[in-house]
C-alpha cells in the first residue's frame, strides 16, 4: 500500500495536470468503488489535489471533495490525448488498453482527456463528501509526521497502547498518519529498536530518536518520489527512487549496513513482514 511519500508524490503530480479541469462525465463501472452523487461531480472543476495521511483529496468548485484511497492495488491513470500518466500501482494497466476489466471508475474531462481508476482487488475507493463529512472522516487519522513530529503527543498516545509492539504502534494511522510497513521498518532500524519491543519499554531518549529518524527518512522519501517496492509508480509512470536508500526493507540475508556483523532477518509483526538486524535491534532492548 502506498505510504505518505508515495501518496504525496501522486497528489503533487496529479495536481499539476488536473487542477482547473472540468469533469464533464462520470462512468461508475463498479458500484462498490464509488460512493456519492454523480450530480455533485459532473460539471464541476478541480481546484486542487492534496494529501492527508494516505488519502488523496480532490477539491471541487462546488465545495465538495472527492477522496481516493488506493489501498492495495488502486491506480489512477490520466490520459490526455496520446499522453498517459499514472499514479499508484502500475501492474500491467500502465500499458494496457483502457478501459479494461480492472477499470472501476472513469472521469471524463472532454477533448480526449480521461482519468481512470483501476483496482485489481477492488479494495480502493472514491467517495464524494461535504466539508463536514470529510473533516469527520479525516479526524480518525493521527497527526502528520512532517515537517515535525510532536514527541510529547506521541508519548501521550503511547500510554494508551503500552502493551503494543512498537512497529504496530507506528503503523497505527490514529497515532501517526502515513507511516506504513516500509518506513516503520526503516525508522526502527535507524533508531536501533527491535520492532517487537513493547511501547511501554521505550525510553524518552528512544522516542526522540524515533521522531528524528522518521522525519529524516520520510523527508528523503518525499524528495526521492517514494519507494517502488514492486509495482508503485508516480504520476508520470516512473519508479520512485527511495528504494536505493532503504537499509533493511526487503534486504533479508544481506549484511547489516551498520557493519555490526549481523545479517538482516525477517519476522512478522501485526501480520506484516518486518525487516531488522538482530544485533543492532535487540528484542530485550
Amino acid at each position: 500500500m502506498p505510504e505518505l511519500p508515495e501518496v504525496e508524490t501522486i497528489a503533487k503530480q496529479l495536481n499539476a495536470n488536473l487542477a482547473g479541469k472540468e469533469i464533464v462525465g462520470l462512468n461508475v463501472r463498479n458500484a462498490s468503488s464509488f460512493a456519492g452523487k454523480k450530480e455533485d461531480i459532473i460539471g464541476q472543476k478541480i481546484t486542487s489535489i492534496a494529501r492527508r495521511a494516505k488519502v488523496l483529496i480532490i477539491s471541487l468548485t462546488n465545495s465538495r471533495y472527492l477522496l481516493f484511497h488506493l489501498k492495495m492495488t488502486g491506480q489512477l491513470i490520466y490520459i490526455d490525448h496520446a499522453k498517459r500518466i499514472a499514479g499508484g500501482h502500475a501492474d500491467h494497466d500502465w500499458h494496457a488498453e483502457l478501459p479494461n476489466s480492472h477499470t472501476r471508475i472513469i472521469f471524463d474531462f472532454g477533448d480526449e482527456q480521461k482519468l481512470y481508476f483501476n483496482d485489481l482487488r477492488k479494495f480502493g475507493w472514491a467517495k464524494v463528501m461535504t466539508k463536514p463529512e470529510m473533516d469527520d472522516y479525516l479526524d480518525k487519522y493521527g497527526p502528520e509526521p512532517l515537517p515535525k513530529i510532536d514527541i510529547e503527543g506521541l508519548k501521550a498516545r503511547a500510554l494508551r497502547m503500552k502493551n503494543s509492539a512498537i512497529k504496530k504502534f507506528l503503523m497505527d494511522q490514529s497515532v501517526i498518519s502515513g507511516i506504513g510497513n516500509i518506513y516503520a521498518d526503516e525508522t526502527l532500524f535507524a533508531s536501533r529498536i527491535h520492532p517487537k519491543r513493547l511501547v511501554g519499554s521505550i525510553t524518552d531518549k528512544e522516542w526522540t530518536e524515533i521522531a528524528k529518524n522518521a522525519e529524516k527518512i520520510l523527508t528523503l522519501a518525499v524528495a526521492k518520489g517514494g519507494t517502488t517496492d514492486s509495482d508503485y509508480v508516480n504520476a508520470y509512470g516512473q519508479k520512485g527512487g527511495m528504494q536505493d536508500y532503504l537499509a533493511v526493507y526487503h534486504k533479508v540475508g544481506e549484511p547489516c549496513p551498520n557493519s555490526c556483523g549481523g545479517t538482516i532477518e525477517r519476522t512478522v509483526v501485526g501480520g506484516r513482514g518486518t525487516h531488522f538486524c538482530p544485533r543492532c535491534q535487540k528484542e530485550n532492548g
